[in-house]
C-alpha cells in the first residue's frame, strides 16, 4: 500500500499522458503536406527495403536522418502497414516518455507536487501537445535533446566521472533525428551551467567536446553510407539542412521571421496556460518581488566593489548561491530560446526544448500563487475554462439540432465551412462519443464547485485539479471529437481515392513547378506509387556517365492546374487529354488540381 501511494503521483501522470494521446491518433487523417513528406519515407523503405537512403516521390531523397522514420517502419511492421496511427505513434511515445521523465527527475530534486504539475503543463500546452500529436520529428527530437540534459546533468551531480553513456546514446538518437543540433543544445547548455558552477574552462570545454565526438560515432556510420549511395546530392542536402539553415544561407526561403517571432509564438504555444499568466498579473506578482529586490540594492550597495572584474567576481558569487537544478531549468529555457533565436529561419516547433523548463518554471509559478493565497486568479482561470467548455456544448447542441443554417457561410472558404458543420451535424454519435462531448462540461462545473467551495480554500491537491483537469478534459474532448471531424474535411485522401478509382493500373505522374513541392499526401495514400514526370538520371554515353532528364512516353499527370499552361508549352511534343479538375481543398497545394491523360507523339 505504502509502494502504492509513493508511486501513485507517477501513475498519474502515465495514465492521464496515455489517455490524452494514444486512442485518437489515427482519427484524423493526413491533411497538411509536412506528415505524409515524413510518413512516406518510412513507406518507401518498407517498400524498397532500402534503410540507409530511400527514394520516395519517385526522386526525393530523406530531408533529415532515419531515426524517426526507422521508428515509423518499425511499430508499421508490427501493424498492417504504414497508416495515420502508426506514423504518429513515434510522436506519442515520445512526448510520453518525456512527461514521465520530466516528473521523476524534478520530483527527486524539488516536490512531487512540482513535478506533478510541471508534467501535466507539459502535457496540455498548445504547442507540445500538437506536436505529439504529429508525423514529425520535432517530439522526437524534443525527447531526446531534453533526456540527454537531464542525464548530463544527472552526471555532473556524481562528479562528472566515467563516460555516461545514456546521455551520449540520447544525443546520438537526437543527432540521427534531425542533425547536429541533437548533441550542440545538450552540451551548450551543461557547459555554460558547469562554468557557471565553477568549472574550469578547459576541463569543461574538453569534456563536453569529446562527449558531442562520441555522439557522432553512431550517426557517423549513416552518413558515411547514405553519402556513399547519395553522392553529391546528399552532401548538398546535409549542408543547406544544417549549415544554410543556421547561417541564413539556404538556396530558397524557409519560414524566415523576425527575432521577435519566437517570443510571439511562445505565448501562443503556451495557451491557454499563458492566459494563467496574464490574467495573474492583474494580482501584482513583482510587487513583493520587487520590494525584496530593493531592499538588497540598499543594504548591499555600499559594499559592491567599483571594478568591473570585482562586480562580475560578486555576480558570480550570487550565481553560486543559486541553487544548481534552478539554475540549470532556467538555463535550458533561455539557452536554447537563445539558440533558436540567431538564425533566420524560425519555427514554433524549434523551441519544444524549450517548454518542459518553461513548465517546471510555471508550475513553480503556481505553487507561489498558492502560498500567497492569490486564489481568485485560479478561480477566474477555472470560470474562463468553464465558460468555454459551456460555449462549446451549447455551439456543438445548436448545430446538430440544425439552428446553425448554411446560408450563415459566404465566400470563397463557404464549401469548406459548410463540410465542416455538416460533419458536426451529421456525424452518429455513439456512448464513447457523448462521454467526450460531455467530458470539458462536466469537469469544468465540478472544478468551478469545488474551487468556490470554503471547505476547500486550505486544500491544495483541490486547487491543483481544478486547475487541471478542466484543461486535460477540454483536450481530450477536441482530440477524440471536434479536431477529426473538422480536420477531415481538409484530408488529402479523397484525392488519392478518385486516382485509385478512375486511372487504375495506369502509370502516375506529378509535377508542381514550385521547387521541393509535391502531392505528398496522394503519393503515401496511393502507396508512393506517383513519380516525378521529369527525374535527372546519370546514364552512361560514350564511354561518360552524364546527367540527363527522363520522361515518360504515356501515363496520367497530377498538376495543379495553374502550371499547365507553361508546362504544356515546354512539352509540345506530347499531347494531354483533361479528364477532370479537384477543387483545391482536395491538395496540399492550395491549388486547383487537374488530371491529364498524355501520350508522346514525337
Amino acid at each position: 500500500m505504502k509502494s502504492f501511494d509513493k508511486n501513485l503521483p507517477l501513475i498519474v501522470v502515465l495514465v492521464v499522458a496515455i489517455l490524452m494521446l494514444l486512442p485518437f491518433l489515427g482519427l484524423t487523417e493526413f491533411n497538411t503536406k509536412g506528415e505524409p513528406r515524413e510518413a512516406v519515407v518510412a513507406l518507401s523503405m518498407l517498400k524498397e527495403g532500402n534503410w540507409i537512403l530511400p527514394v520516395n516521390n519517385g526522386v526525393d531523397i530523406p530531408y533529415k536522418p532515419p531515426f524517426f522514420h526507422y521508428c515509423i517502419a518499425v511499430l508499421s511492421l508490427l501493424s498492417d502497414g504504414v497508416d495515420e496511427y502508426t506514423s504518429r505513434l513515434p510522436s506519442a511515445l515520445s512526448l510520453i516518455a518525456l512527461a514521465v521523465g520530466v516528473f521523476a527527475f524534478y520530483r527527486r530534486r524539488l516536490s512531487t507536487t512540482t513535478a506533478v504539475v510541471g508534467a501535466m503543463l507539459l502535457l496540455t500546452s498548445f504547442e507540445v501537445h500538437r506536436a505529439g500529436m504529429n508525423c514529425r520529428v520535432d517530439m522526437v527530437l524534443t525527447a531526446f535533446t531534453v533526456g540527454a540534459m537531464l542525464l548530463l546533468y544527472r552526471w555532473w551531480e556524481r562528479g562528472s566521472r566515467g563516460v555516461p553513456v545514456a546521455a551520449v546514446l540520447c544525443m546520438s538518437c537526437a543527432t540521427l533525428t534531425k542533425g547536429p543540433v541533437g548533441f550542440v543544445v545538450p552540451c551548450l547548455v551543461m557547459g555554460v551551467f558547469s562554468l557557471l558552477r565553477g568549472e574550469r574552462f578547459w576541463r569543461t570545454f574538453l569534456s563536453y567536446a569529446l562527449l558531442g565526438i562520441l555522439s557522432c560515432v553512431l550517426p557517423a556510420i549513416w552518413y558515411v553510407a547514405a553519402w556513399h549511395e547519395g553522392g553529391r546530392h546528399f552532401l548538398d542536402l546535409v549542408y543547406e539542412e544544417n549549415i544554410g539553415r543556421m547561417s541564413g544561407t539556404m538556396s530558397y526561403d524557409s519560414h524566415v521571421h523576425p527575432f521577435t517571432y519566437n517570443f510571439l509564438t511562445l505565448i501562443i504555444g503556451w495557451m491557454p496556460w499563458a492566459l494563467l499568466l496574464l490574467m495573474s498579473l492583474l494580482a501584482k506578482p513583482w510587487k513583493e518581488t520587487g520590494k525584496k529586490a530593493d531592499d538588497d540594492i540598499r543594504k548591499d550597495s555600499s559594499g559592491w566593489p567599483k571594478g568591473v572584474k570585482e562586480r562580475l567576481a560578486r555576480l558570480r558569487v550570487r550565481v553560486m548561491l543559486v541553487p544548481p537544478v534552478k539554475l540549470f531549468t532556467w538555463l535550458g529555457f533561455l539557452l536554447v530560446l537563445l539558440f533558436y533565436c540567431l538564425p533566420s529561419s524560425k519555427r514554433s516547433v524549434y523551441l519544444l526544448p524549450c517548454y518542459p523548463f518553461m513548465a517546471i518554471i510555471i508550475a513553480e509559478y503556481i505553487g507561489w500563487i498558492w502560498r500567497t493565497r492569490r486564489l481568485g486568479v485560479s478561480r477566474a482561470f477555472v470560470g474562463v475554462m468553464a465558460f468555454v467548455a459551456v460555449a462549446l456544448t451549447a455551439s456543438l447542441l445548436a448545430v446538430r439540432l440544425g439552428l446553425v443554417p448554411d446560408t450563415v457561410f459566404h465566400g470563397k472558404h463557404a464549401a469548406q465551412n459548410l463540410a465542416m458543420l455538416h460533419g458536426l451535424r451529421d456525424t452518429p454519435l455513439d456512448v464513447l462519443r457523448v462521454v467526450v462531448i460531455a467530458l470539458p462540461l462536466l469537469v469544468s462545473v465540478d472544478c468551478l464547485h469545488l474551487s468556490l467551495a470554503r471547505k476547500n480554500r486550505n486544500n491544495e491537491k483541490v486547487f491543483i485539479y481544478s486547475l487541471l483537469a478542466p484543461v486535460v478534459a477540454l483536450f481530450i474532448a477536441l482530440e477524440g471529437f471536434y479536431q477529426p471531424i473538422v480536420l477531415n474535411t481538409k484530408s488529402l485522401k479523397p484525392m488519392a481515392a478518385y486516382i485509385a478509382q478512375t486511372f487504375k493500373g495506369e502509370p502516375l505522374y506529378q509535377y508542381i513547378n514550385s521547387p521541393m513541392f509535391h502531392f505528398f499526401g496522394a503519393d503515401f495514400y496511393l502507396n508512393d506509387s506517383l513519380k516525378q514526370f521529369d527525374t535527372q538520371r546519370r546514364v552512361a554515353v560514350g564511354g561518360k556517365t552524364v546527367t540527363r532528364v527522363v520522361t515518360p512516353k504515356y501515363g496520367v499527370l497530377v498538376i495543379p492546374e495553374s502550371d499547365f499552361a507553361d508546362f504544356a508549352k515546354r512539352h509540345r511534343d506530347y499531347q494531354f487529354t483533361h479528364v477532370k479538375t479537384l477543387d483545391r481543398h482536395y491538395s496540399e497545394v492550395r491549388n486547383d488540381v487537374g488530371f491529364y491523360r498524355f501520350r508522346k507523339v514525337k
